[in-house]
C-alpha cells in the first residue's frame, strides 16, 4: 500500500514540474521542445483552436496507443499521469500566469523541469503523456536504442518542423531545451540505476 501511494506521489510530482515548464515558461514564449505540447502549439496556431483543447485530444489519442501497443499495466499505469498532466496543464494554462524574462534562463530552467519531471514518470513505468510511449515502445523492440535517445529525435523532428511557424529563435532554444532535458534525464538514470527502459507487460 505504502509503495503505491509512493509510486502515485512520485507520478503527481512528475507531472507537476512538467506542466509548470509547459504552461508558465514554454508555451507562453513559444519555444518548440519537440514534445506534445509543443505539437499543440503549432496546431493550436495554424487552427485558431485553445491549446488545453488540442493538448486533452492529443494525450487521448496517445493513450489509446500505449493500450494497443504496451499492454494493460502500463495503460492504467499511464491512465492516471494522463489525467495529472490534463488536468494541471489546463489549471495552470488558465490561470493566464507566464514568465517571459531571458529566454535562456526560461530554457534552462525548462529543460530541468521537465528532464526531471519526465525521469520521474518514466521511473514508475508511467508514460508522461507524451512520445514516451513510442520511445518506450521502440527500445522494447530494438534493445540497442536508449529510451532517451528515441526521444531526442523525435523531438529534433518536431523541433524542424516548427521553424517556419516561430522562426530560428525557436527552433535554437529549442535543441537548447532538448539537450537539456535529455541530459538531465540520463544523468538521473544512469546516477540512480533507475531502470526507465523496461516496461513491466507487454500484450
Amino acid at each position: 500500500m505504502k509503495e503505491n501511494i509512493k509510486s502515485l506521489f512520485i507520478i503527481v510530482l512528475g507531472n507537476l514540474l512538467l506542466t509548470s515548464a509547459y504552461a508558465f515558461l514554454t508555451v507562453p514564449n513559444n519555444i518548440i521542445n519537440g514534445g506534445v505540447t509543443s505539437t499543440s502549439l503549432l496546431l493550436s496556431y495554424y487552427f485558431h483552436v485553445d491549446i488545453g483543447y488540442v493538448v486533452t485530444i492529443l494525450i487521448i489519442l496517445l493513450l489509446f496507443f500505449g493500450r494497443v501497443m504496451l499492454g494493460k499495466d502500463f495503460f492504467y499505469r499511464s491512465l492516471f499521469s494522463s489525467a495529472c498532466y490534463m488536468v494541471f496543464f489546463n489549471l495552470f494554462h488558465m490561470t493566464g500566469i507566464s514568465f517571459t524574462f531571458s529566454p535562456i534562463v526560461i530554457v534552462v530552467l525548462a529543460g530541468i523541469f521537465v528532464g526531471v519531471g519526465r525521469f520521474l514518470c518514466l521511473m514508475e513505468d508511467s508514460s508522461t503523456v507524451g512520445y514516451d510511449a513510442f520511445a518506450l515502445y521502440i527500445h522494447e523492440k530494438h534493445k540497442r536504442l536508449e529510451t532517451s535517445d528515441v526521444l531526442c529525435v523525435i523531438e529534433l523532428v518536431i523541433i524542424l518542423s516548427g521553424f517556419a511557424t516561430f522562426g530560428i529563435l525557436s527552433v535554437i532554444y529549442g535543441i537548447i531545451f532538448t539537450i537539456i532535458e535529455t541530459q538531465i534525464m540520463y544523468f538521473l538514470e544512469k546516477g540512480y540505476k533507475v531502470p526507465i527502459k523496461k516496461i513491466r507487460a507487454i500484450e
